[in-house]
């Protein structure tokens, strides 16, 4: 294929990626697959538009997240210096904020509005406005604020919809999803629409798979009809779409191309990955409907490894053998180009799961032999399990027995009117006759006061159980990250200091993590966006990769999209690796592989070992 060097940097460019670049379209669709280059074509053509100065005002810029936005605003600023600060790289909900600190009294809302971060405040709004309307208090308030999170950001008015408008109007207030709606009203203002028009010539939207339809709303709101506002660049890859669960629509690019009669610009080539892990991607890419040509082969020839441990430990080790083995040896020869260096750091390494527990025992596998690593989790995959969280809570409301947070939280989480969870006595019973086993058996902790005594009780709770066995492995793993959490905390606290409020704090901050420096231990969620010379997906059998909750045939596909996004992490060297068997309480019990690894067998030609 014809490629030439672009005088900006020393980074190779495709025919097609400079299409994208140069084009003076005012509608462009830019279809990048994985490893094609997006992020490299993204700041090139904002580089462009600063340097090309006949009508270019200012440029926005708008990432998925703050991170990636700060990381382009970063990139920008080495690369166009003074010209940068003609560039806004914002996320869509940072932009609506934005409109809103300028224009907020102009619909009707106070100069600085309250923003409700918190769902126990926007329960308790919830509860009030519904108690004035003489409608009584929600059965669920938070999983009905989620539903009403779900419908706006899909942009469906429902009646419940509906009601949460009103009651945050009635402070005035809003929350997040509801800054959206803020500057949709504020862009229906004629002078509002014309300023930003003369300001900004030029829009750039990055990730654009994970648009939901009230954030494309707003952005079409802003462009306008076709022809009428800034010229527009959306660049996505379907494919990568693994966040539908909160509202994205990956169908709104092809939506877009349609509406504005986009110039579609399709990147399928794979410049980060080597020719074996692209083979397998084109793989995937087929079997989710999107069938690619194979395009010219990448100078390194790459490399894709089956490991099977004897259990989870076991495949820990292999996991830590292999780390090792990169960071002592490096790469293997027959993997890389010609003339490519070898010598791997750590940070260039990273192991995925499906879920924060899959990676506990590597943890320890590297702790052992004192290779740094960093791990990166949320509140919502510290732990894993179901009867794990519900533990948590269970320490939230030791902590602070009458706030509502932890009764609402609970309630969430076992599906019951969080009015009947007031009282020790209701919360016991109510675990108890809960049909799962795993739960039920927690209702001897809420007795429990002592959080010596709690923690130590965790390991012997479970004695019969029906749970499948992805289930009693994530509990066996929940207990021991929540017992890991104790011993640290004792060990880190002195002993008149320790309370419950303290330890729930320090389980706060356990799960927030942050990767930073050596191995990078992340979910694939959490890797989204990010690439590796050496990548392991662990994990590989059915119930975890795919995820055993995953029953329908849309969440099937979400889960193979996942698993696109993790091979796709990988440049040279993909390892996927499994356990014959998993923990539980009551022992090792066998697992089945995952479906996945025959499109691994297929393009390698090799079973899985």
């Amino acid at each position: 294929m014809s490629r030439f060097e672009d005088e900006a940097s020393d980074v190779s460019l495709s025919l097609l990626q400079q299409k994208a670049i140069d084009s003076d379209s005012g509608a462009i669709v830019v279809l990048a697959g994985a490893g094609s280059g997006k992020t490299e074509v993204v700041a090139r053509r904002v580089q462009r538009l600063l340097t090309t100065r006949d009508g270019v005002g200012r440029v926005l810029a708008l990432s998925y997240t703050n991170k990636a936005a700060e990381e382009l605003g970063e990139r920008l600023r080495l690369r166009a210096g003074a010209e940068s600060e003609r560039v806004t790289t914002e996320t869509i909900h940072g932009f609506a904020h934005s409109l809103l600190r300028q224009h907020s009294t102009r619909i009707g809302l106070p100069i600085e509005p309250e923003i409700l971060t918190r769902d126990e405040d926007r329960v308790e709004l919830l509860n009030q406005w519904l108690s004035s309307q003489g409608l009584g208090i929600a059965e669920d308030p938070l999983e009905r604020l989620r539903k009403i999170d779900i419908n706006r950001a899909r942009a469906i008015d429902t009646a419940e919809v509906e009601d949460w408008r009103r009651a945050l109007a009635s402070l005035p207030a809003l929350d997040y999803p509801a800054l959206l709606d803020a500057a949709l009203e504020i862009l229906a203002l004629k002078s509002v629409r014309r300023q930003l028009v003369r300001t900004y010539t030029h829009v750039v939207v990055d990730e654009a798979q994970n648009l939901t339809p009230a954030q494309y709303c707003l952005l079409t709101a802003m462009v306008g009809s076709p022809g009428e506002g800034p010229s527009v660049m959306l660049v996505g890859d379907d494919k990568q779409s693994i966040i539908s669960f909160a509202g994205a629509d990956p169908d709104l690019i092809n939506r877009f191309a349609r509406s504005y009669d986009a110039e579609i610009i399709e990147l399928t080539e794979n410049f980060r990955s080597a020719a074996i892990i692209s083979s397998l991607a084109r793989l995937i890419a087929g079997e989710l409907g999107q069938d690619q040509s194979p395009a010219e082969p990448h100078a390194a020839p790459g490399s894709i490894e089956f490991i099977s441990g004897a259990d989870e430990s076991d495949e820990a080790r292999k996991i830590s053998d292999w780390v090792e083995g990169l960071l002592q040896l490096g790469l293997p020869k027959d993997a890389v180009a010609d003339g490519e260096s070898v010598k791997m750091r750590a940070e260039d390494i990273a192991i995925l799961g499906r879920s924060a527990s899959a990676l506990r025992e590597i943890a320890k596998a590297l702790e052992e032999r004192d290779i740094a690593f960093s791990t990166s989790s949320d509140a919502e995959d510290w732990l894993e399990g179901l009867a794990g969280k519900v533990v948590l809570e269970l320490i939230a409301f030791n902590a602070a027995a009458r706030h509502v947070s932890p009764q609402w939280q609970l309630a969430r989480l076992i599906d019951q009117d969080p009015e009947t969870l007031k009282s020790r006595e209701q919360i016991a019973a109510t675990i108890r006759s809960h049909d799962n086993s795993l739960v039920a058996a927690l209702a001897e902790l809420v007795d429990e006061t002592d959080m010596r005594r709690f923690i130590e009780s965790l390991g012997a709770l479970v004695r019969d159980s029906d749970a499948s066995t992805s289930e009693l492995a994530s509990w066996n793993a929940d207990v021991e990250e929540i017992e890991k959490a104790w011993r640290d905390y004792n060990a880190n606290v002195d002993r008149d200091s320790r309370s419950w409020t303290d330890f729930r704090l320090f389980c706060s901050r356990r799960q927030r993590g942050s990767a930073t420096q050596g191995v990078q231990l992340l979910t694939v969620h959490k890797s989204q966006g990010r690439e590796f010379r050496a990548v392991a997906v662990v994990g590989m059998n059915e119930g975890q990769i795919p995820d055993f909750r995953a029953k329908s045939d849309g969440e099937r596909a979400s889960e193979l999209r996942t698993f696109y996004v993790a091979v796709t992490r990988a440049r040279r060297v993909l390892l996927l690796t499994r356990a014959l068997r998993r923990t539980t309480r009551y022992g090792q019990r066998v697992t089945t592989p995952s479906p996945y690894l025959s499109f691994a067998e297929r393009v390698t030609g090799m079973g899985k070992s």
